[in-house]
C-alpha cells in the first residue's frame, strides 16, 4: 500500500464478529486490511479447516471490506486459519505495513477521541496517525496524560504540549485539541475511565515489547473492555531489517 497510514482490522470471521458503522466510518480517511481469522484446535490442520470453512468465511470478509470501500476508503482483505492468533496478527501486520491494529468494539459515529500521551510511545508518530485519521472531520481530541505522581505532572505538561504541536502543525485547528492530566498509580484504569466517561473511541501508542502487550495483555483488554468503544493502537516503527515471524501454522 503506498499511503500512509495503512490499519489492520482483525476480525474473527467464523465467531460472528462484526465492524460497526461507527468504526468503519472513522477509518474511513485511511487504507484497511480486513484479516479474517479463526484460530483452530490444535488437532485440527489449517488447511483442512480452509477446505471446509474457506467460502463462508470469504462471503463475510468480502461484506466487511465492501463496507469500508463504500464509505469511501481503501481495502483488503486476507484470510487465516491458524494455531497461533498472537503470531498471525504481528506477521500479517509486518507484511502488509500496517502501522496500526483495531481491538473492534463498536460505536457510534465519533465525535470525540482520547489520546493518551505517555513517555515511552513515539509522540510525532501517535500525532501524525491521529491527524491523518481525523482529516478535515469534526472531530475533538482530548490529550490525556497521567502522572504517577504530582511532581511528574511537569513532564506530562511537556509530552502534552508537544502532542499539541505535532497535531496543529498536520492541520488539526487548536479548538479542536483538549488537554487533561491527571495524577494516579493506576494509569490504565484511569484511561479505562477517561475513555468510558466521555469519549467514542481511544488511540493508543504502542509500549514495548510488540503489539501483543496491547492485543491480548491488560492494558489494552482493560482498556478497550471498561471503555467500551474501540481502541486503535500505533505499531512502534520497525526496522527494515527486522524479519516477521514465520514459524507459525497457519494457512491462508
Amino acid at each position: 500500500m503506498s499511503e500512509d497510514w495503512p490499519v489492520l482490522v482483525p476480525v474473527k470471521v467464523l465467531e460472528g464478529q462484526t465492524v460497526s458503522e461507527g468504526v468503519v466510518d472513522l477509518l474511513s480517511t485511511l487504507p484497511v486490511v480486513v484479516l479474517g481469522y479463526h484460530v483452530l484446535p490444535e488437532q485440527t490442520a489449517p488447511g483442512q479447516a480452509r477446505l471446509q470453512f474457506e467460502e463462508q468465511a470469504q462471503a463475510k470478509l468480502d461484506d466487511l471490506a465492501a463496507a469500508f470501500r463504500d464509505a469511501g476508503g481503501a481495502a483488503e482483505s486476507r484470510l487465516v486459519f491458524t494455531h497461533d492468533a498472537e503470531q498471525t496478527l504481528d506477521r500479517i501486520a509486518d507484511e502488509t505495513g500496517c502501522r496500526a491494529i483495531l481491538i473492534p468494539n463498536p460505536t457510534p459515529p465519533v465525535q470525540r477521541l482520547l489520546v493518551p500521551v505517555r513517555g515511552e510511545v513515539n509522540v510525532p508518530r501517535l500525532a501524525a496517525f491521529v491527524a491523518a485519521m481525523r482529516g478535515r472531520r469534526d472531530i475533538d481530541l482530548t490529550l490525556f496524560h497521567v502522572a504517577e505522581t504530582e511532581d511528574a505532572s511537569d513532564d506530562g505538561e511537556t509530552l502534552v504540549d508537544d502532542a499539541s504541536a505535532a497535531l496543529r502543525e498536520r492541520g488539526v485547528p487548536p479548538t479542536a485539541i483538549s488537554r487533561d492530566i491527571v495524577v494516579s498509580e493506576t494509569p490504565v484504569r484511569a484511561i479505562a475511565t477517561a475513555a468510558a466517561e466521555d469519549h467514542d473511541a481511544v488511540v493508543m501508542g504502542e509500549s514495548e515489547p510488540s503489539i501483543r502487550t496491547f492485543l491480548f495483555g491488560d492494558p489494552s483488554e482493560q482498556v478497550a473492555t471498561q471503555s467500551v468503544g474501540p481502541v486503535i493502537v500505533v505499531r512502534r516503527p520497525r526496522d527494515e531489517s527486522e524479519e516477521s515471524e514465520t514459524g507459525e501454522n497457519a494457512v491462508e
